[in-house]
């Protein structure tokens, strides 16, 4: 793995959902000490993995989505095919399994909140940490020939601002009407490649300049953030 796949973690959740499992398996080695009629270690492990399946739906839920578990599955399953007699020893097992799922669902509650709490996603430093590996292309014939400064990128980026783009449905359509001024123009037609997110934030975005060079638009899990800054944040070549 190389280093920079680092960057594009989730070190939050990762900790939390290893902390979740550890929690599982914890319960159901408690249970299994306390049982006096013990089944394999495997058929446990079996019993409880098959108890996790449930009937579930996803509601979003302080800003994520999330599933919420109702019906036990896995555990009817289990009831109808296991006998009578050898239920009992598997039982408290699939319904461990199940309950995990309220357990993820609080830890996973839990990760978002403390997510939050360390990584700002309305800062546009949070998805442009790291600049040095950082380069500009064109993505539309309209773009001039530009280069990344980082020195000027963080610069402007000091001034930068979250901004509305009320005016996008008008450059649209000026874009294409043949008599508009801004006719097979684009508004954001430079790209911008090799910028990395803060350490264990997982936030990853794509980005994009405005041709004005003052406009910054990030893309990131389906949401939009606009900002604007006082000074150009790249510097474009002189034209010969």
């Amino acid at each position: 793995m190389r280093a920079d796949e680092w960057y594009s973690w989730n070190v939050v959740g990762i900790a939390v959902g290893l902390l979740s499992w550890v929690t599982v398996l914890y319960l159901l080695v408690r249970g299994y000490r306390k049982q006096e009629t013990k089944p394999a270690i495997w058929k446990m492990l079996f019993a409880a993995l098959v108890g996790f399946f449930s009937f579930s739906f996803k509601v979003p839920l302080f800003g994520q989505m999330v599933n919420i578990a109702l019906l036990p599955l896995g555990v009817w399953i289990l009831s109808w095919f296991i006998r009578r007699r050898s239920w009992p020893r598997y039982r408290k097992f699939a319904w461990t399994g199940f309950w995990a799922n309220y357990l993820f669902l609080a830890t996973a509650l839990l990760a978002g909140f403390v997510h939050s709490a360390l990584y700002d996603k309305n800062d546009p430093h949070t998805y442009l940490a790291d600049t040095r590996d950082a380069r500009i292309a064109g993505t539309h014939p309209s773009a001039r020939e530009a280069e990344f400064d980082e020195e000027l990128f963080r610069e402007a980026m000091a001034s930068a601002a979250s901004a509305d783009m009320k005016n996008s449905l008008d450059w649209y359509y000026e874009s294409r009407h043949q008599n508009g001024e801004l006719y097979q123009e684009e508004r954001f037609p430079y790209a911008l490649f090799g910028a990395k997110p803060r350490w264990g934030s997982g936030l990853i975005a794509a980005v994009y300049l405005e041709s004005d060079g003052k406009g910054l638009l990030l893309a990131s899990e389906g949401r939009y953030y606009y900002y604007r800054s006082e000074k150009p944040m790249m510097e474009w070549e002189a034209e010969e």
